[in-house]
């Protein structure tokens, strides 16, 4: 009998994915090896099943082809090999930037915040009951910290991307704003003393 070799098929993965393979064989074949026109590994390239790592020239290439051939069985059958093109798509990437301080009464730009890999859009959160300017789309958006915000000293933002079409998923990442209360000072009421008199002041400090 010939040696007959499938690949299974076609696929599609996220480049921060691995790949199960689903790999065949038939007639008198009676082993298997995997190999790869790219520079990624197999956990074990002798399984039907085997699992593929891409490697960094895979990902930036945005596919790599991998080839399933069986052993050379005895007689005059020959071996059998088939071939997969397995598509690495971008994954999102998010960054809200590291956390940062402001005084109450102040707003926040969020200036630190990146996006990336098939992410096209993203949106921000709070934990808070602070808001964000007209378009909280945007990586830059500002916010403004609510009461709540500012009595309890710390609020958490966060950016989501958008779910890119394939297999990657949306990515989120968050961010702590710190809320100094601000400082607050009075000297007291005018008043009145005779001369030659001291005069105890009555000063108060609040806040930060």
């Amino acid at each position: 009998q010939q040696a007959t070799a499938s690949s299974g098929g076609d696929a599609a993965i996220c480049s921060s994915s691995n790949y199960i393979l689903f790999g065949s064989m038939g007639g008198s074949a009676t082993s298997i090896t995997w190999t790869t026109a790219g520079d990624g590994s197999f956990n074990d390239d002798t399984l039907h099943g085997a699992t593929y790592t891409p490697g960094a020239t895979d990902i930036s290439n945005g596919s790599v082809i991998l080839t399933i051939t069986t052993n050379d069985p005895p007689g005059n059958c020959t071996a059998a090999a088939a071939t997969m093109t397995l598509t690495i798509n971008p994954a999102a990437t998010v960054s809200a930037g590291a956390a940062d301080v402001i005084c109450a009464g102040s707003t926040y730009t969020l200036s630190g915040a990146t996006r990336g890999g098939s992410a096209t859009s993203s949106t921000w959160t709070t934990s808070g009951d602070g808001s964000f300017n007209n378009n909280a789309l945007v990586n830059t958006a500002v916010y403004t910290p609510g009461a709540t915000d500012i009595s309890t000293g710390t609020v958490t933002l966060t950016i989501t991307t958008n779910d890119p079409a394939g297999p990657c998923p949306a990515v989120v990442s968050s961010m702590v704003l710190t809320i100094n209360a601000a400082a607050t000072v009075s000297a007291g009421a005018a008043d009145v003393i005779c001369s030659g008199s001291t005069y105890t002041l009555s000063g108060a400090t609040r806040g930060g």
